[in-house]
């Protein structure tokens, strides 16, 4: 690494971001941390919006570290971010991060379930591998390394995708309530929990689920694992998520070609249904379930700190 240069991390999600300046100290702590509260997701509000969300993330961090202003347009730079392995919505993200002055040919863009792994399960030797990561919280992606060579199962977005999620967790929820208030099922507790949430009544369910986000989907999730003891509907709707992540850990496991020297998972719904998902897999794949080391800004500090390293 040149002298003087720093590398900078960052992790930016739907509703804010955070940054890591280089480098870690023997406890892991970095040199600074930044972070805002509005979204730096490029799909949610668009590339130069999320840019100035990363930037103000970067200078935060920067700032924290003391180091002199304007010094990071000359740092090694990693942002983990939905979507940018897409080659059309990379390229206008790294455009308008340049134009905000980050150095173009020391930015990597990198989507964010990859960052997202080498925080949780950080590669120190070639014995670390094949690793993968499952994320469930308001989407659902499992990611698995081996090397060089990456898979990546699910992470589809909830229309089309994200099985066991928040979100879907919480259109299925809406689809079971909807389907007790025709009289084609019972109603319950967790009909009864989502109207109070919603609205009473299909009209009011069906007018908010029309505009509804997947983070506001994503908030039903809660009411379903709650009910779930109590609530036939709710406890089917937790066992299929299960089954789902699961289906997602041992297909990436699967793809990888050989049972992973370790797994982790990350996210609050991948948290609540840890026990049910161990119990799905093979007993040496959940075996190698291991606690996540780091967050996702981690890894991109990581990412950031080996391309420095190199000086490529």
């Amino acid at each position: 690494m040149e002298r003087g240069v720093t590398a900078v991390g960052v992790d930016g999600g739907g509703t804010g971001g955070r940054a890591w300046v280089g480098p870690l100290d023997e406890d892991g702590t970095p040199a600074g941390r930044g972070a805002v509260d509005r979204p730096c997701n490029p799909y949610a509000v668009g590339a130069d919006a999320a840019a100035d969300a990363v930037v103000a993330a970067i200078v935060a961090a920067w700032t924290d570290a003391g180091r002199p202003a304007g010094g990071w347009g000359e740092a090694w730079v990693c942002a983990g971010l939905a979507g940018v392995d897409r080659p059309e919505d990379g390229a206008a993200m790294r455009a308008a991060l340049v134009a905000r002055g980050v150095h173009a040919e020391r930015l990597q863009l990198i989507a964010d379930p990859w960052v997202a792994l080498e925080g949780a399960l950080p590669a120190r030797d070639p014995e670390d591998d094949p690793r993968v990561l499952l994320v469930a919280g308001t989407g659902s992606v499992a990611v698995g390394v081996v090397g060089t060579r990456r898979v990546r199962v699910g992470g589809w977005g909830a229309r089309v995708g994200d099985e066991g999620s928040g979100a879907w967790l919480g259109i299925e929820a809406v689809r079971a309530t909807l389907q007790a208030l025709d009289g084609r099922t019972d109603a319950g507790p967790l009909a009864e929990a989502i109207q109070a949430a919603w609205g009473a009544g299909p009209e009011a369910l069906v007018g908010r689920a029309r505009d509804a986000s997947s983070g506001a989907f994503g908030e039903l999730a809660p009411l379903v694992l709650a009910q779930a003891d109590d609530d036939p509907a709710a406890a089917a709707l937790r066992a299929r998520a299960a089954a789902h992540l699961a289906d997602l850990v041992a297909t990436a496991a699967a793809r990888l070609g050989r049972t992973p020297a370790a797994w982790a998972l990350v996210g609050g719904v991948a948290r609540a249904l840890e026990d049910e998902v161990v119990a799905l897999l093979d007993p040496a794949l959940g075996a190698a379930l291991r606690p996540a080391q780091g967050p996702p800004v981690a890894g991109a500090l990581a990412f950031a700190t080996r391309a420095a390293e190199r000086g490529v």
